[in-house]
């Protein structure tokens, strides 16, 4: 469910490229602490991938709701979530310990699996939906947030460990769907929303006792118009962002990345809602096919997002993102040609690298326009991926309902192929790390 980012210049003396920088890489990898923090990472990111690649066929099979009604759901859930995400988010960056909220969020995600392991009613689902998982989902911005602050402080390049601990969050889809949909077939429901709740309530265990301190960063924000030293982060006070109005200084460039990442997003949803029933009714195959296509995509990400983080500074990040919105755009017209297991398995090559890029390289893009707001600017990535979540929602209940599964995909096709056109035309702008 990033965009995963631009790198914030390393503090250490040798270049990123170097056989010095990549020794200290190593060594802050095997770290105890960041053992725990990937840990943390596996744990919701395994418990997110069941929730979410299964929702929409526990909605038609256990609850009896109509395609128009799944897309509402999602649609709502997400309006609640965009708020929340925000909220939490300007929270993050004035509470002392980003940890204790992190706990709080794993913990609550716990609570919606207990309370969808036990509910059946569409109403009463979509409301513990907006209270537990749209509080619990916010994790992963916190983890966004606390992962850059520890690699600023450890004078490790931001681009190369996020994508590291988004590597991780894809080898989590590649467990997670698989496993879902096994005890789907085997158990039912019930025991795969137990297991969900079970691994968020170890992750909210890890936040709290298991991760270390991160210092919190002090340099002016790119967005307000200040100077950033290379060396030190430091900026002017003048132009520190406002404690009033934590959204202050946000600019024309910063908004349009933004819009070319929700159209993004948007299609990114319309394809995880839309696979399991396209899959299962439109081409009669099986369900736990479903899960073996995520994890296999999910497989493949892991290799380009630790490339991706490694190399994004060299090749220009907003260049990056360009290339991967026009590769969706041709995997989105493939997809509804596909009609067997093989060509399937295929199409998650081109899946897999698109997705690599978006859900790692624009939140860094944002986090160097915003190095003293981390919470603010994870918080606006995640949030795009929520109104993602909405639009994709309603888009997909629509076209479903009207024309199919299928049809689905050729509207994901125009909304990345727009996401392209935008930022190919420099509308997304470029900031002083672009």
């Amino acid at each position: 469910m990033t965009a995963e980012p631009e790198p914030t210049p390393d503090v250490s003396a040798a270049s990123p490229a170097s056989p010095t920088a990549k020794g200290t890489r190593l060594s802050f990898l095997r770290e105890g602490a960041i053992g725990r923090l990937v840990g943390v990472t596996g744990a919701v990111g395994v418990s997110g991938a069941m929730v979410s690649t299964s929702a929409s066929l526990f909605l038609a099979d256990e609850v009896g709701a109509t395609p128009l009604m799944i897309g509402l759901f999602f649609a709502g859930r997400a309006v609640g979530e965009i708020g929340v995400d925000l909220v939490i988010g300007v929270l993050s960056d004035r509470v002392r310990d980003r940890r204790r909220l992190l706990a709080l969020c794993t913990l609550l995600f716990a609570i919606g699996g207990l309370s969808y392991a036990g509910l059946r009613d569409y109403y009463l689902l979509l409301a513990a939906g907006v209270c537990c998982f749209g509080i619990g989902s916010t994790s992963f911005a916190q983890l966004f947030a606390y992962s850059r602050q520890l690699a600023d402080s450890r004078g490790q390049g931001a681009a190369f460990f996020t994508g590291f601990l988004r590597s991780i969050t894809s080898l989590s889809w590649v467990i997670g769907p698989p496993l879902a949909f096994t005890l789907i077939a085997r158990q039912g429901f019930t025991a795969m929303y137990l297991a969900a709740a079970a691994l968020s309530l170890v992750a909210s265990a890890l936040s709290r006792w298991g991760l270390p301190s991160a210092s919190r960063p002090a340099p002016a924000d790119s967005t307000t118009g200040g100077t950033t030293d290379s060396t030190t982060g430091g900026g002017s006070a003048a132009n520190a962002p406002s404690t009033r109005n934590p959204f202050a200084g946000l600019d024309r460039g910063t908004a349009a990345l933004l819009t070319a990442v929700v159209l993004l997003l948007t299609a990114n949803m319309m394809y995880q809602i839309n696979l399991a029933l396209f899959v299962t009714r439109d081409l009669g195959l099986g369900q736990g096919f479903v899960g073996w296509l995520l994890g296999l995509s999910a497989a493949l990400e892991i290799p380009a997002l630790v490339w991706v983080g490694a190399r994004s500074e060299k090749l220009g990040k907003r260049r990056l993102v360009v290339a991967a919105s026009a590769l969706a755009t041709v995997f989105f017209c493939l997809l509804p040609l596909a009609s067997g297991r093989t060509a399937l398995l295929l199409l998650q090559v081109p899946n897999a690298l698109w997705t690599a890029v978006v859900l790692s390289i624009p939140v860094v893009i944002l986090q160097d326009r915003l190095p003293s707001r981390l919470g603010v600017a994870s918080s606006l990535y995640s949030s795009a991926f929520k109104t993602g979540t909405l639009l994709g929602g309603l888009v997909t209940g629509t076209v479903a309902t009207w024309t199919g599964y299928t049809q689905v995909f050729w509207v994901c096709a125009a909304l990345t192929g727009l996401a392209a056109v935008l930022l190919a035309a420099g509308a997304g702008g470029t900031g002083p790390t672009d």
